[in-house]
């Protein structure tokens, strides 16, 4: 009887303490949610924990044990219930050292108890790096290239691609730009073509339309193309219309498989507004970059985000936004 009472003990102990630890790890799956100006937390469901309330939200941060978040332009650390955690009476977010909450008060940083809440003293060391938002490294396709870009020259090309440009020495009539994975060829009034080196293939411009470059995309090749517009449209290899030319911009991202657009506004010219197409054939009007993933039932789900008033902002794989003006 006595082995019977300790075995039982034990295993609602583990009854206990499973569930939790279960829980924990599930935190990373609640999203923070934008309406207007104020935020709370949902999951890719879009089901809402936490009602649009505060100024700022985070992600689940471990290292305090919560979801930091702002209101009344103080921070403080809430949990998926809005429960306070910690209250709001910092300056700065929240951060943790050892079993210690610091604050900053606006004149001093402080330790405060997790278990009481209640101020211990001064902190000592105040160059402590702010709350990072995960994933905050994955600077999607928005990081800005340095250095040259590389050109092709004369010696990168094979017979092959010598014989194809033949025709076209005669720098009386022609004139032959090596650009960083294509050949330019023009003439004194037209643009003649591309020779792209890769596929060994020659496009031919026509009075309509001028092939102005090239891109890789799940594996295949793509061109721009122009016109006396000045915009951009895209065909495959056969030269067969992907896109019409009415795009200020085609980019084609083969490592996201992400596709994105931008077309002059048309009630502001000066403008222009962007639209993401996604892997799956979604469409997201906006420009959305690469995020990361949560647990949708059981599976991971994607998740990108778009700069809004320079916060992110964040969408699903399937379309849905989570946010709302």
């Amino acid at each position: 009887m006595k082995f019977y009472s300790i075995k039982s003990g034990i295993y609602w102990m583990f009854l206990l303490l499973f569930p939790v630890q279960i829980f924990s790890q599930d935190l990373d799956k609640y999203i923070p949610f934008r309406q207007g100006n104020l935020w709370g937390l949902c999951d890719a469901g879009k089901f809402i924990v936490v009602q649009p309330q505060y100024q700022s939200i985070s992600w689940y941060d471990p290292s305090v044990g919560g979801f930091h978040a702002e209101q009344n332009r103080k921070f403080g650390i809430i949990d998926y219930h809005s429960g306070q955690v910690m209250p709001f009476i910092s300056e700065q977010p929240v951060f943790a050292e050892g079993t210690d909450y610091i604050v900053f008060d606006g004149f001093g940083y402080y330790r405060y108890s997790r278990k009481t809440r209640m101020r211990l003293g001064e902190y000592a060391n105040p160059e402590k790096f702010p709350v990072r938002d995960r994933w905050v490294e994955d600077k999607g396709f928005s990081g800005t290239q340095t250095g040259k870009v590389p050109t092709l020259t004369r010696d990168d090309l094979s017979s092959g691609d010598l014989e194809m440009l033949k025709p076209y020495e005669d720098e009386t009539k022609y004139r032959i730009n090596f650009k960083a994975d294509y050949i330019e060829i023009l003439s004194e009034n037209a643009h003649i073509g591309i020779y792209i080196p890769k596929i060994g293939k020659m496009y031919r411009s026509t009075p309509d339309i001028a092939y102005v470059g090239w891109q890789v995309f799940s594996g295949k090749p793509y061109l721009l193309t122009t016109d006396s517009s000045g915009l951009f449209g895209l065909t495959d290899e056969f030269s067969h219309e992907i896109y019409p030319v009415k795009y200020a911009s085609i980019l084609m991202m083969d490592h996201h498989h992400l596709i994105l657009l931008s077309e002059p506004d048309p009630a502001d010219r000066e403008n222009v507004r962007f639209k993401t197409i996604l892997a799956n054939g979604v469409t997201l009007n906006g420009r959305f970059e690469p995020f990361g993933t949560v647990s949708k039932n059981g599976h991971a789900f994607q998740l990108y985000y778009t700069m809004i008033n320079g916060v992110r902002n964040y969408a699903g794989e399937d379309g849905t936004l989570y946010f709302k003006d």
